[in-house]
């Protein structure tokens, strides 16, 4: 209880701000995003999360998606595992189907995949860390014949055209190029394939501050969220037909969707947590501002279908 109540104090909540304005309604919804320019590219490679003990600076420098796996946190989207279970309910594979999951990180959830609905799941990431870490979680739950983990970049994915049933994401198209990387994963699916994923989104009209805030804390000078209609608006122009794009509450960084997620393993990340003076501060920047800033933010389920 103490390690909670402590955790709870460091979000710092301020008052919350008005609720922004309405996103305008033209035939293509509006972006708002501005690259940062003094920040590095992402997807982040992960190469400082090794087993050896971090300096502070190198923790305070780390992406918000690298210091959450640093820290050992199991769900890493922006839905949690609220966002994870409607994705997987859209997506629905077929027993004995081949889906292939892009941005896997430490395995879990292809994991769920494969034991859930009795399917072959590719998983790739783009860092070699986060593929030896899934590969670990695969071999603990004694799926290695029906999971398979390898390095990968989405904008040249290393498999032939037509290879899965199935592809998923989850907070990948955000950090990328993503034009190019949707044009490779209608490449790989197989002629009445699905595309399922989950993104960050932009809700209302944040200021400009609120945006290059955000960009900062993430780490990350490539990274674009979106409304919901430009991720539909995305997919369709890269030749996916039916397509849906729901917008959700985003909870991920609260302490209720925190608990909610981790289960058992949020004690094992709250005691890495304070351990370091520089997690706690790290992690203390996050949470005060998405807590902050909590009526511009949600995420969006994405899916579409490859009829030919």
């Amino acid at each position: 209880m103490q390690k909670s109540r402590i955790l709870q104090r460091l979000t710092n909540k301020s008052p919350l701000i008005a609720p922004p304005a309405a996103a305008s309604n033209g035939s293509r919804p509006r972006r708002f995003e501005t690259p940062h320019p003094k920040l590095p590219s992402c997807p982040p490679t992960a190469s400082t999360l090794t087993r050896r003990r971090l300096h502070d600076e190198e923790i305070l420098a780390l992406n918000t998606y690298d210091f959450l796996a640093y820290l050992g946190k199991a769900v890493i989207n922006p839905g949690g595992t609220v966002g994870r279970n409607l994705l997987l309910a859209r997506l629905n594979p077929k027993p004995g189907s081949h889906v292939l999951e892009i941005g896997c990180g430490t395995g879990h959830t292809a994991c769920h995949i494969a034991r859930r609905f009795r399917c072959r799941v590719t998983a790739v990431d783009i860092s070699p860390a986060m593929i030896a870490q899934a590969r670990q979680t695969v071999q603990a739950r004694g799926l290695g014949h029906i999971v398979k983990c390898e390095v990968a970049d989405i904008s040249a994915l290393p498999f032939a055209q037509a290879s899965f049933d199935y592809v998923v994401c989850q907070a990948v198209l955000m950090f990328v190029d993503q034009a190019p990387a949707l044009q490779q994963l209608r490449r790989v699916l197989k002629p009445g394939g699905m595309f399922a994923g989950v993104e960050f989104g932009w809700r209302g009209t944040p200021p400009a501050s609120v945006r290059q805030q955000t960009y900062d804390i993430c780490g990350c000078r490539t990274l674009e969220f979106h409304h919901r209609g430009e991720w539909g608006y995305r997919l369709k122009q890269a030749g996916f037909d039916r397509v849906e794009s729901k917008e959700q509450n985003f909870t991920m960084l609260s302490m209720t969707g925190f608990m909610r997620d981790e289960g058992l393993n949020s004690l094992k990340v709250l005691s890495r947590l304070l351990r370091r003076t520089a997690s706690i501060k790290r992690l203390a920047g996050i949470w005060k501002h998405f807590s902050r800033h909590k009526n511009y933010f949600s995420y969006v389920v994405l899916a579409g279908r490859k009829l030919s």
